[in-house]
């Protein structure tokens, strides 16, 4: 097993003690050079999990999906996205599965809570899980070529590997490790360097412009409110890409520079990723003001402690 060593990247401190501190890597790249990290990776795999999802969807590309559909932007964007399971998100899965003759009835991720529960409460759906829209074009990409719906999840299904050779030829690895992902597909672990080269090659390949522009326009779809990655698209006016993955995974392209800013935590912990992925962003440039917050409150709401950054740019 290859050692790997992250660094502390952010320190809560309550008066001068550190109460907790939060361990990672930061990778920033311009073109296929690194420029800039924190932690030693050494060539360790690491597995996308959600960060897949727009590689995953370029497969629509191949069949000229969205256009033999009449796939929408909004359809398109969720169809990379992490969502959050509002009714807005579920109405745009099912508007996809109808426009190929299928309906929710065929999805093959688990039941679960929407991460947003304001519209549908504690209800269990597969519609609701946030790789649901993952799921549907899945089904449209199988229905069309005449695949089979049951076993689409399959490692040995013609999708899966189709998806498995574009992660091949995008990162232009010469292998990948493959295991489940949490909603039943296949999920897959590169090398930085390789993850790195597979976002550079796909946001430079104009035949997937549309995806990207999609993504960019409809940042709510995309993921929700209170997302981290809706909220950088946002703050990027139109220039930043960003994409979360479970595991404590975070890219972010930067369109103008042609950059990318990759995270990875250690612990699966919202808050201290988006304190971090803020403060990096800011400390770049990359965003005009910092919404993350400098410091926490006990159940009473008294300033308890501050949050201290252990990373610069600078």
């Amino acid at each position: 097993m290859r050692e790997i060593f992250p660094n502390s990247l952010l320190s809560s401190y309550r008066e001068d003690v550190v109460d907790e501190e939060y361990f990672g890597f930061i990778f920033l790249y311009e073109n296929f050079k690194r420029l800039k990290s924190f932690g030693v990776d050494n060539n360790a795999r690491f597995y996308l999990r959600s960060l897949s999802k727009p590689i995953q969807a370029s497969i629509m590309e191949d069949f000229d999906l969205h256009n033999l559909l009449g796939l929408t932007q909004e359809e398109i964007a969720i169809c990379c996205a992490s969502h959050s399971g509002t009714k807005m998100h579920c109405e745009l899965v099912k508007s996809i599965l109808n426009k190929a003759g299928l309906d929710e009835s065929c999805l093959k991720c688990p039941k679960a809570i929407a991460l947003d529960k304001r519209d549908f409460g504690d209800d269990k759906k597969e519609i609701y899980h946030n790789c649901s829209a993952k799921h549907a074009l899945m089904l449209c990409a199988s229905k069309i070529n005449g695949w089979s719906l049951d076993s689409y999840l399959d490692f040995e299904h013609p999708l899966q590997q189709l998806i498995k050779q574009r992660h091949l030829s995008l990162s232009e690895a010469d292998d990948l490790r493959v295991s489940l992902d949490g909603c039943g597909a296949p999920v897959f672990a590169l090398k930085i360097d390789e993850i790195t080269k597979m976002f550079f090659n796909f946001f430079n390949n104009e035949k997937y412009s549309f995806i990207k522009e999609a993504i960019v326009n409809n940042p709510y779809v995309f993921g929700g409110y209170d997302r981290l990655d809706s909220e950088i698209v946002e703050l990027g006016n139109k220039n930043l890409l960003a994409k979360v993955g479970a595991g404590g995974f975070l890219l972010v392209y930067n369109i103008k520079e042609d950059k990318i800013l990759i995270i990875k935590m250690s612990q699966n912990n919202n808050i201290p990723r988006r304190i971090i992925a803020l403060n990096a962003l800011y400390q770049l440039s990359w965003i005009d003001k910092n919404p993350s917050p400098d410091y926490y409150f006990n159940d009473w709401g008294v300033k308890v402690g501050k949050y201290i950054c252990n990373f610069s740019f600078s």
